[in-house]
């Protein structure tokens, strides 16, 4: 049995999948509605984005909570399953995704108030195998590869998370996750199907990240790789960075694309990707999460609980104090004079001055 393996951008750790007891009987994560909690600020949360002038993050055993003045309150929001969920994003103010552990991912069509289950990773093993199965049938030697990869992901069930989710429109959308899983939709995801095959790489790596920058798409991974989307080819390309660690996290604008991951590791491409350099962020802790706004700001929060700001992309970086120091893996700016940052002991905002 191959284990789920630590690069989810929240907490580097193994995975351990929880069950719940219902009226006696052991139930998995995936058929088991999240808990209601009044700790919804101090429990351990993994993603948060904007959704619109809303704020939404996801943590521990679907936890889901949203807030409407930029993170002063927060309200917790019914989840159908109890499976840690690791990342959201909202392409619009209405419709976002959020994704996590047994391959699962949710919908919310009104901002983050009510969620529905789209897909889980039992759907995924049936899917998949079938796929590439069909494909290795047709003589397909690269499916045979992946046929067998694929009974070995999901032989002891829905083991691969999705780390990460994003969505380029309301209907145009990728989720990655462990052991090489790609899927990606065109209808809002109602369907799902694999991109696995069309990764450029001999085996199966994890893919920690997904962002797009500046009309690319970018694959944060293993092994100092970012693939980059041929939209020609409709093909993910690696682009080797020089760096032989994990990058669990991607950022960037127009052509400037940053990648960070294992001991404060940064490296920029000023080229879409094409050619890369290291930077000195000052860090010697993993970067586990990033983001970017709209004039061009890098935000980076680690598992040290440090969060830092770059206003020249990436040349150089404040530090900022984080109130309760904790290890951290998500990061938002709200306004002008405050970001909110969500981590082990839940949900921070942090004065940018």
């Amino acid at each position: 049995m191959r284990q789920i393996l630590a690069s989810v951008a929240a907490f580097l750790s193994l995975s351990v999948a929880h069950a719940a007891a219902v009226n006696g009987t052991v139930k998995e994560p995936l058929d088991v509605p999240a808990a209601v909690t009044r700790l919804t600020t101090s429990t351990q949360l993994s993603g948060i984005a904007q959704a619109g002038k809303r704020l939404v993050a996801v943590g521990i055993r679907g936890l889901i909570i949203t807030s409407d003045d930029a993170g002063a309150t927060w309200t917790q929001r019914l989840a159908p399953v109890s499976s840690d969920l690791l990342a959201v994003h909202f392409p619009t103010a209405a419709r976002g995704w959020a994704v996590g552990h047994d391959g699962v991912i949710l919908h919310s069509a009104d901002g983050g108030k009510s969620w529905v289950k789209q897909y889980d990773g039992r759907q995924a093993a049936t899917q998949l195998l079938n796929h590439f199965t069909k494909l290795a049938d047709a003589g397909d030697e690269n499916a045979k590869r992946l046929l067998g990869e694929m009974k070995l992901n999901y032989e002891n069930g829905p083991e691969q998370a999705l780390l990460d989710v994003w969505f380029e429109d309301e209907k145009n959308g990728f989720a990655c996750g462990s052991f090489g899983t790609l899927l990606a939709t065109t209808d809002g995801g109602k369907t799902w199907e694999s991109r696995i095959e069309n990764v450029e790489y001999g085996t199966l790596l994890h893919l920690n990240a997904v962002r797009g920058v500046g009309g690319n798409v970018y694959l944060a991974s293993e092994k100092g790789l970012v693939f980059r989307l041929d939209r020609q080819k409709k093909r993910f390309v690696p682009a080797e960075t020089g760096y032989n660690g994990s990058f669990f996290s991607v950022a960037g604008a127009g052509d400037t694309v940053i990648a960070a991951g294992l001991r404060g590791s940064v490296y920029r491409s000023n080229d879409a990707g094409k050619s890369w350099e290291k930077l000195d962020a000052g860090l010697i802790a993993a970067v586990t999460g990033m983001a970017s706004t709209e004039a061009g700001r890098i935000l980076m929060v680690s598992q040290n609980g440090s969060v830092l700001i770059s206003d020249d992309a990436g040349t150089r970086f404040t530090t900022l104090r984080v109130p309760r120091p904790t290890v951290l893996s998500g990061v938002t700016q709200v306004g002008s004079d405050k970001v909110v940052v969500v981590g082990l002991t839940g949900v921070q905002q942090v004065r940018l001055k």
